[in-house]
């Protein structure tokens, strides 16, 4: 007596599964950013703003991006936004800027809700 072990299964249930770890994949995405101005350890001229690019949309109510200065206190007086028309940029607007080291501080909520944040420094020369 023969014994098989073969097993196809049907195409719709490989599609089914497919989608569903493509869908999946997508729901635990976080925010992480793809580009930064000024870069991280960049020497730069005093910048008008930071801004900061992630690979997910954003939601704005709870994203936001703070700069301090070496000794650890705000160096920007106006909060963060996220651009109304790339969810995925946020910015902050600076006034003039010391020659110093400033670090910024970002906490990335997508809208999923899967929260991130991180820091990172620059030079101001």
């Amino acid at each position: 007596m023969t014994f098989s072990l073969s097993f196809r299964p049907p195409l719709r249930w490989l599609v089914a599964c497919g989608v569903s770890l493509a869908l999946a994949s997508n729901a635990f995405a976080h925010a992480k950013p793809v580009s930064r101005d000024p870069a991280p350890d960049a020497e730069v001229a005093a910048p008008s703003a930071v801004t900061i690019q992630f690979i997910e949309p954003l939601e704005p109510a709870f994203s936001k991006l703070a700069l301090v200065d070496a000794a650890g206190k705000p160096a920007a007086s106006v909060a963060s936004q996220v651009d109304a028309q790339d969810k995925k940029t946020m910015q902050l607007a600076l006034q003039p800027l010391a020659p110093g080291r400033y670090t910024v501080q970002w906490t990335a909520v997508a809208e999923d809700g899967h929260r991130t944040k991180g820091s990172y420094a620059f030079n101001v020369k």
